[in-house]
């Protein structure tokens, strides 16, 4: 974690040094990786956020059959404001999470290792951009599918991403008995399904920590071993959700912003974290001299 901690001291230095350019991004300086004893540490290029651009079309969604998934038609343009990995991604950004979906599947292959969450210390370091882009890139393998699931109950946003409006979601399963496949979403990726947080609720703690919830857990687990299930988490220091999550993966990527989350905070989420199975560090919107000399 050394390695890690060091490069988020040095990049809020920069920031404080030269803030105007704190996370201007040259291409061919977006990728790095290092590793230590027990993570993996990629970079990911600096602007990647949780902040979702207002522009874009608002997505079709068209479902052929009643009970069955529905099919989006997505706005490209909305996505790629968004940063959303497409057909169209410069080649040095769709790098970025293909190393990531590289290293995770070393991490966990061999040990039948395929629920993952996707966390961080603090809300807006980046954790839903990089579940969004890990799923798409996991889904774009031959020989793999993707199941992305938005458990940020309290407040969601992968829906922002894809450019859609919220509809009927997780919670509709946990609270109303909808069947799971009818809240299925098909985001124009042939072996990528999402499925949305849906409405906002209170009491998400409680919810998150069902055994209803668990054993849907162990279901998209078990059904298609050929699949990652990537779910969204809200971040660790500001309520249990995350915490109560964690026990049910099989592994953990922990997003941290490179200029703005502290060392502190990055202590605290991941002595929280202790004993379970932190298989990769993301420092989000670095830039290559946040590394530089570590």
């Amino acid at each position: 974690m050394s390695k890690l901690l060091k490069a988020v001291e040095k990049a809020k230095k920069n920031r404080e040094i030269n803030s105007q350019n704190a996370f201007s991004f040259n291409e061919g300086d977006t990728l790095k990786e290092k590793s230590d004893d027990n993570a993996i540490v990629t970079t990911v290029a600096a602007e990647d956020s949780d902040t979702t651009s207002e522009a874009g079309k608002s997505a079709n969604i068209s479902c052929s059959r009643p009970g069955q998934s529905c099919d989006l038609d997505l706005d490209v343009r909305c996505l790629t404001e968004n940063r959303v990995l497409t057909s169209s991604s410069s080649p040095e950004f769709t790098d970025i999470y293909n190393l990531l979906r590289t290293q995770i599947f070393h991490r966990t292959k061999k040990n039948h290792h395929n629920v993952i969450m996707v966390t961080s210390a603090a809300q807006g370091e980046g954790k839903s951009l990089t579940a969004l882009n890990l799923a798409i890139s996991i889904a774009r393998e031959l020989d793999q599918f993707a199941l992305l699931v938005d458990t940020d109950m309290r407040n969601p946003s992968l829906h922002k991403y894809l450019g859609m409006e919220m509809t009927r979601g997780l919670s509709d399963h946990l609270m109303k008995n909808v069947p799971v496949h009818e809240l299925f979403i098909k985001p124009g990726l042939d072996k990528l399904t999402f499925l949305p947080a849906g409405e906002p609720i209170r009491g998400s703690t409680e919810i998150l920590g069902s055994p209803k919830l668990q054993e849907l857990i162990v279901e998209m687990k078990q059904r298609y071993p050929d699949r990652y299930v990537i779910f969204d988490c809200p971040d660790l220091l500001h309520a249990p959700d995350a915490l109560v999550f964690s026990t049910y993966v099989d592994g953990i990527i922990f997003v941290v912003e490179a200029g703005k989350t502290s060392r502190e905070n990055v202590m605290k989420a991941l002595n929280l974290l202790e004993g379970r199975n932190i298989i990769g560090l993301v420092l989000n919107k670095a830039n290559k001299e946040n590394l530089e000399n570590d």
